[in-house]
């Protein structure tokens, strides 16, 4: 490699700060591939040393520019200085990220709680349910797990229509109220009574 001896190290500072845009892309050319395989042997990934080399090499652009780099003969001292800096920094920050575990697609996506939430609910509408008496239960059930309309049932049932809806519409809007949580559950009870 073509690194610069102390006189063009101090050149090359001497330019970047001037505002050469050239000084700068002769700079990130020379150290680039070191800066590079720096941060590839610390963190063995390619797309981290990549990004790790671009904000090396921009935080060493950026202090040449404001004439921050006190020693500009030994420029390649700097660049190290920074990139070592730049990289503990890095795993420093990765630290205290949490960590990611990669999920195996074989892995059932349900929470447990899930689970028990629905069991919940499961008890409280059979709750619910067993507070019906027994013809508001058989309405709902031929409503609900037969799909029979409210006419069909009132045939089966030997009842009118309009009754069938009525006691249907009441029950169901007790059971939503018992298991409703803001509701109080005396109010539903005294509805599903009736």
């Amino acid at each position: 490699m073509d690194m610069p001896s102390p006189e063009e190290s101090a050149d090359l500072a001497q330019r970047i700060h001037t505002g050469d845009r050239a000084a700068e892309a002769r700079l990130v050319r020379l150290y680039c591939d070191c800066v590079f395989a720096m941060a590839l042997a610390r963190t063995h990934d390619h797309n981290a040393a990549r990004e790790l080399m671009d904000d090396i090499l921009m935080a060493v652009v950026m202090a040449l520019r404001h004439g921050d780099v006190r020693d500009c003969d030994h420029l390649g001292g700097f660049v190290h200085g920074t990139a070592v800096n730049t990289i503990n920094s890095y795993f420093r920050r990765r630290r205290h990220e949490p960590r990611t575990v990669r999920l195996d697609p074989e892995m059932p996506a349900r929470d447990s709680r899930d689970a028990y939430d629905t069991q919940d609910r499961q008890k409280m509408a059979r709750d619910a349910m067993a507070l019906l008496d027994e013809r508001d239960r058989k309405i709902l059930f031929l409503s609900l797990n037969e799909g029979l309309k409210p006419g069909e049932i009132a045939a089966k049932l030997g009842v009118a229509p309009a009754l069938v809806r009525q006691r249907k519409c009441r029950a169901l809007r007790a059971i939503v109220i018992f298991m409703s949580d803001d509701a109080p559950g005396y109010k539903a009870r005294h509805m599903l009574r009736r």
